[in-house]
């Protein structure tokens, strides 16, 4: 949720950014207007599950948003792998023209990265689709009997910017409450399975809610990296401290059991967090173009 910062490195396996959301609690999404429909999470439900089995994944995968586009939308799914230091994650897509097949997020190089940082346009929802003004579709090689093909040449085509976008988004709004992930004996940053929810006062304090990604500030990186107990407040980055202030705006919903985030920043990513309980998630649904003005607007 800083404009100026620096993002690390989108790829297909890169830094986990984000809460975990299951598609059965898209229904909490209700208090921001955002939704998924009856088609797309019955067809979400049939592919997430053929993909974790396909690939073996340690985890379930988990739901993580969708970006909108001028002819398909993006519907976009996760799963996190354990590691060392901070949990990795995969990403992977569909569009709403075929959710059958989930497709792993390409890896980024630096030359993608600067190309897809530059466009402003909204998406069109073709993941194949040519991203450099007059490029051409690559011609095929020859290749004489016996020999083997070449792989193709890669080109830059809407995949890989919307590999880059995601985890842009992903950096800038991942939310956890406090004391939902935990550092254990092993130095490792975990779920903590014991996590009852923040009580309704706390719920309703923007200090108790942090970044979940590798620490960025001094204070927070040194807490991670030092032997010892590590307080679950201390080795992640507090969303409180975004700039510019103002990014974030935390509200209750209408029964005042749920806690509520929005981020101005990236309109569309909305978090809940149900007070009291071990019940959180966060979902970006939006067209994937940051709001570059509201530095002005605050």
């Amino acid at each position: 949720a800083q404009p100026p910062v620096a993002h690390p490195p989108a790829s297909g396996l890169r830094v986990v950014t984000a809460a975990t959301m299951e598609l059965q609690n898209v229904a909490n999404l209700g208090p921001s207007g955002y939704t998924l429909s009856i088609e797309e999470k019955s067809a979400l439900q049939v592919s997430m599950l053929a993909i974790q089995r396909k690939e073996n994944l340690p985890s379930k995968l988990m739901f993580w948003g969708k970006i909108m586009g001028e002819t398909n939308d993006y519907l976009i799914a996760y799963s996190l792998i354990p590691a060392y230091y901070f949990p990795v994650k995969r990403f992977y897509y569909c569009t709403t023209a075929n959710m059958s097949t989930l497709v792993q997020m390409p890896i980024l190089s630096p030359e993608w990265k600067e190309l897809s940082a530059a466009i402003k346009l909204p998406f069109r929802g073709e993941p194949s689709a040519l991203m450099i003004e007059g490029a051409e579709e690559p011609e095929e090689p020859e290749v004489a009997e016996g020999e083997e093909a070449p792989p193709p040449v890669e080109v830059f085509r809407e995949q890989h910017r919307l590999s880059y976008v995601v985890s842009q988004i992903d950096h800038d709004v991942a939310v956890v409450p406090r004391g939902a992930f935990i550092v254990d004996a092993a130095h490792k940053v975990t779920k903590n399975k014991f996590f009852e929810g923040l009580s309704y006062p706390a719920a309703g304090a923007l200090a108790n809610y942090y970044h979940f990604r590798a620490p960025e500030s001094a204070r927070a990186a040194a807490c991670l990296e030092k032997p010892g107990i590590v307080r679950p407040a201390d080795f992640l980055d507090p969303v409180a401290e975004d700039a510019p202030a103002g990014v974030w705006s935390q509200f209750y919903d209408s029964s005042s059991t749920m806690s509520l985030l929005r981020s101005f920043y990236w309109p569309g990513y909305f978090f809940y967090h149900v007070c009291e309980t071990g019940e959180y998630g966060g979902v970006y649904i939006g067209d994937g173009l940051a709001n570059e003005d509201l530095p002005f607007m605050l």
